[in-house]
Parts: structure tokens; C-alpha cells; sequence
């Protein structure tokens, strides 16, 4: 063979090789695509692994697992949390009921008396002569109607001079105790037993008429004071118990005493008085507290606080399953909070409520319920 030939044989066998290449390439493409073919068919096909092994069957075409929780409504009292105040029931705020100088404050701001204590006195000034003169003048109006009275019924004095003799008597009996009544005021005195909040004057002030002197508080009982609203101020009713917790975590119980049928016009809510004993004053007035009403008797779930979500205008509420194992949303109101989840009326005595999936399906949708057993219902209910 010439060289013209061998060059011509070597151009012929040239695209060999090339032909070699694609072909591995195709075959690399095709068990790739094989591999992601054979993982996909494997996960179309997989189950959920807990409904499968609580169900043993299979999933319906079309539908969505979802987890129920079987629910009897039982009675339960509702419980209303609101804020107030302590507050005084019974105060004394005491005034001079006449003038003069300080003496004597026996009395100290800070303790406690007992209806009577005196708790400020006065100078006597002239009261004790006036008080001499006044005797005097009634010892004397006294002999001349006795006189005018033996007379007149002898007949040797008139009707007029009796009566003018009787009402010099009246007179100076008036007199008298005027000035044995102005004597006591200058002695002022606790008019109920508590504790003394304020005391003004000291020895050497001067106090008029009508100058507050004291304020004397009575603490026992005490009442706390809130506000509810009208939505829940029809389930209040007096005698019904009441738990108070102060801000130092201190608790007492308490019941209503009083309940407000006229609103507040500004912020509509209703005032209720809860009245608290209070025998060693540990309660101090004007202090903020926590109560917690227990009110009526209602229908209620206990649900998981995952459970609840809300509708497209914002509603709060569940959903459940119905017979026909369509979904449905039922609004739902909250009526208490508990570690172990929440307490909810609106719902029918026996409720299936979705417990898991929930928000993954809507109002009107068919899906496949897996009922919880009664064990993990019970475990998870504050989750």
C-alpha cells in the first residue's frame, strides 16, 4: 500500500472514537434518570409512617391525614381575671367641732385605737367658768319657776309670768349644755376603732371649727375594687367567690359584695366590690390586686393551645371533623387558661378536633382522620 492510501485509510477510521463517546454518555444520562425515577416511586408511595402503623390502611386518592382528638364537653365554672385596687371600706375623716389650742396628743399616727381613744385635746380656756355660770343660772331659773308656778296656782301670779319663769328654765338648761357639750369637743375622739392614717395638729397649734385633725381608717374588712365588663358582668353575682393574689404573690379569698347595674359612661364597664378580712391589717388600702372570679357553670372542651387558629376574618376557633369526615371551622370562645391547655365553649358535647394538620386543610374539605389514643391525647394537651 502507497502512502496516498495509508493517509486515506487513517482519515477513513477517524470517527470511530467520537461514536465510542456519545454512547457513554447516553448510558450515564439514562441510569441517572433511572436512579431519580426508583427514589421518587419510593416516595410517592411511602405512607406516613405513625398513621400507617396506627391505621394498617391506605390513604384514599385524594385525601389529607389529619390527627383528631375525640372531646366530651363537660360543667365547668368559668373563671373572669381582672385587675383593682384595695380600698378602705369604712373611713373617718374627723374635724374640730370647736376651737382652741393643742394641749395633749396622746394619740400617734401609725397605731391602731379603739372607738373613744382620745386622740387630740384642747386648752379649756374659760370654758370651765362659763360652765360654773351656766349652773349657776339654771340653779336660779329653776327657784323662780318653782316660785311662779306655787303662785300662779294660788292664783296670786299670772299665766304670763309663768310662762315667762318657764322659759328662763329652758334657757338656762340650753345654756348649760351648750357649754358641757363644748367642754367634751376639746377631748376629740376616734368615732370607730382602725387605724390612724393621719394626724394633723401637735401641742401648741391653735385649730378652728371644721379643721381636719385625723383620718381614721377601718381595714377590717377590706374590699377590693374592679371593673368588668359588660359581656361578663351578667355572670356576677354577690356571695360568689373571689381569689386575690397581691403583687407580693400573697393570696386570699374573698367573696362579691356588691355589683353595679350602671355602667361607666366613658368606658362602659361595670364596678364589683370584693370585700376580704383582714383582721392583722396585712392588707394595706390602695394596693393593686389580682382576682380571679369564679362564675357560673359552663359547656366546655378542654383543648391543646396548638389547637386553636383562626379564619380568614380572624376568628378564633377550631376545626373539627364531622360524620362526614369533612372539615369544619367553629369559632370558639375562651373562658380559662391552664397549664394543661385551654378551657373553650362553642363547640357540640362530642367534638372531633384536629389536633394536628389543621392548618394545612380548609372549611369544607374532605381529608382522613386519625383518631390520638387516649394516652397521647392525655400527654400532649399543653403543647
Amino acid at each position: 500500500m502507497d502512502e496516498n492510501e495509508t493517509e486515506n485509510a487513517a482519515e477513513t477510521d477517524q470517527p470511530a472514537p467520537k461514536r465510542r463517546l456519545k454512547a457513554s454518555h447516553v448510558i450515564a444520562v439514562l441510569l441517572a434518570v433511572g436512579a431519580v425515577l426508583w427514589i421518587a416511586s419510593g416516595m410517592i408511595g411511602e405512607d406516613k409512617p405513625e398513621v400507617a402503623a396506627e391505621t394498617g390502611a391506605a390513604k384514599p386518592a385524594g385525601t389529607v391525614d389529619v390527627r383528631v382528638t375525640e372531646l366530651m364537653a363537660v360543667d365547668r365554672p368559668r373563671h373572669i381575671s381582672v385587675f383593682g385596687r384595695t380600698d378602705a371600706i369604712l373611713d373617718a375623716e374627723i374635724k374640730a367641732e370647736t376651737a382652741g389650742q393643742v394641749v395633749a396628743r396622746p394619740a400617734r399616727k401609725g397605731t391602731t385605737v379603739a372607738k373613744g381613744t382620745v386622740l387630740v385635746e384642747l386648752a379649756m380656756d374659760d370654758r370651765l367658768a362659763k360652765l360654773r355660770d351656766a349652773e349657776a343660772k339654771l340653779g336660779s331659773a329653776k327657784i323662780n319657776y318653782a316660785a311662779s308656778k306655787n303662785l300662779s296656782q294660788k292664783q296670786f301670779e299670772s299665766q304670763t309670768k309663768l310662762a315667762e319663769s318657764n322659759a328662763a328654765l329652758a334657757a338656762a338648761e340650753a345654756a348649760l349644755a351648750a357649754i358641757t357639750l363644748d367642754i367634751a369637743r376639746t377631748k376629740i375622739a376616734a368615732p370607730i376603732d382602725g387605724y390612724i392614717e393621719r394626724l394633723e395638729p401637735g401641742p401648741g397649734d391653735t385649730i378652728s371649727v371644721g379643721d381636719v385633725v385625723a383620718l381614721v381608717v377601718d381595714l377590717d374588712p377590706i374590699r377590693v375594687v374592679v371593673y368588668v365588663g359588660e359581656r361578663d358582668v351578667g355572670d356576677i353575682a354577690v356571695d360568689d367567690k373571689a381569689a386575690v393574689t397581691l403583687p407580693n404573690g400573697a393570696k386570699f379569698e374573698g367573696r362579691v359584695n356588691y355589683v353595679s347595674r350602671l355602667a361607666n359612661s366613658v368606658t362602659r364597664a361595670f364596678r364589683v366590690d370584693i370585700w376580704l378580712e383582714n383582721p392583722d391589717s396585712r392588707i394595706p388600702a390602695g394596693q393593686t390586686a389580682e382576682v380571679s372570679l369564679v362564675t357560673g357553670h359552663h359547656k366546655a372542651h378542654q383543648v391543646r393551645k396548638s389547637a386553636l387558629t383562626l379564619d380568614d376574618k380572624g376568628a378564633l376557633g377550631v376545626k373539627t371533623v364531622d360524620a362526614d369526615d369533612t372539615v369544619r371551622f367553629l369559632p370558639v370562645k375562651i373562658i380559662d387558661d391552664a397549664p394543661e391547655g385551654v378551657w373553650i365553649e362553642g363547640l357540640p358535647d362530642s367534638a372531633r378536633v384536629i389536633t394536628l394538620g389543621q392548618e394545612f386543610v380548609v372549611d369544607g374539605q374532605k381529608v382522613r382522620p386519625v383518631t390520638e389514643t387516649a394516652t397521647r391525647a392525655a400527654g400532649g394537651a399543653g403543647s
